[in-house]
């Protein structure tokens, strides 16, 4: 991945949105493992996925939070009932962000929440949440703590898988309830989405900005969490626009941890040059190894389609 730093070899801090880790990518080593691994690579903070109600307010939290701030939480996604149900999963994301702010983030921390599936397993919470309006005072979030919307993989009609539009619907949900948008460029990607259009699709300037976090990471047919260059998006240009647009927030890489090292000073090395790699990007001088291939997509899938 050192092959990334095809610039310079000077890291450069002209971008202004802020590189972060996000824990997910680390997720079988002890969180102080990963705020080390995340402060020696260089990103300015974490993205502290809560994939367990063991992730909650208490001394490795407090550790690792001191080596490398948690700058944004991710809500549970699943298994909901752990924290009591749907709503208190999110209630428990924003009471351990409250906690966590401090001079080094900048007293603000930023939630992501998946929204309901839609499902009949989800039925009440979609209710609940289709009746919801001010969202953030529901879920006592005080100042310094926002929250937004993910968007999700979405399924498609006529038997597909993936494919349906509803982004539009997704930014008006975002409006209504007094939220931003996590865009989850991967995510778009499964979707079979042109990731630079939808960019384009979204307010920004100053006072319009909707995006407030991006998971960023590659795909390749249905395949998620790919290292960026590795799939098929075009996220060096994703990058670039989202940078010449003003984007001052944050940009957490999300990868399979199948694709780091095994040792720590190669996983260290490895993101050291992606992080950099991505804050060249924001900058307007991506890796031409992140351009996407979309014609190896259009291949996928019209394979996907005949199989």
């Amino acid at each position: 991945m050192d092959s990334l730093l095809h610039t310079s070899q000077t890291d450069r801090t002209c971008a202004t949105a802020q590189a972060l880790l996000s824990t997910g990518s680390l997720f079988h080593l002890p969180l102080p493992t990963i705020a080390r691994i995340a402060q020696a690579a260089g990103f300015a903070g974490l993205d502290l996925v809560m994939g367990s109600p063991k992730i909650a307010p208490g001394p490795a939290v407090d550790e690792a939070h001191a080596l490398c701030p948690v700058r944004v939480v991710h809500a549970p996604f699943r298994n909901w009932s752990a924290w009591g149900g749907h709503m208190d999963a999110w209630r428990a994301a924003v009471h351990l962000a409250s906690g966590l702010r401090c001079d080094a983030n900048g007293q603000a921390v930023h939630v992501t929440l998946h929204p309901p599936a839609g499902t009949l397993r989800d039925a009440i919470q979609t209710r609940w949440f289709a009746r919801a309006v001010d969202l953030p005072r529901l879920l006592g979030a005080p100042a310094g703590i926002s929250l937004s919307l993910e968007n999700l993989p979405w399924a498609g009609s006529a038997g597909a898988f993936f494919g349906r539009d509803n982004l539009t619907s997704l930014l008006e949900q975002c409006r209504e309830k007094d939220l931003g948008l996590t865009l989850d460029v991967c995510h778009l990607g499964v979707s079979g989405r042109d990731v630079l259009e939808d960019l384009e699709r979204i307010p920004a300037g100053p006072g319009a900005e909707l995006i407030r976090h991006v998971h960023f990471s590659d795909a390749s047919g249905f395949t998620e969490h790919l290292p960026p260059g590795a799939g098929e998006l075009p996220l060096g240009p994703f990058l670039a626009r989202l940078g010449a647009r003003g984007y001052a927030g944050t940009v957490s890489l999300e990868l399979d941890p199948a694709h780091l090292p095994e040792e720590e000073a190669g996983q260290v090395r490895s993101l050291a040059a992606l992080r950099q790699a991505m804050e060249c990007a924001l900058a307007g001088d991506p890796p031409p190894s992140w351009a996407g291939r979309p014609g190896e997509r259009r291949a996928q899938q019209a394979m996907a389609a005949l199989g």
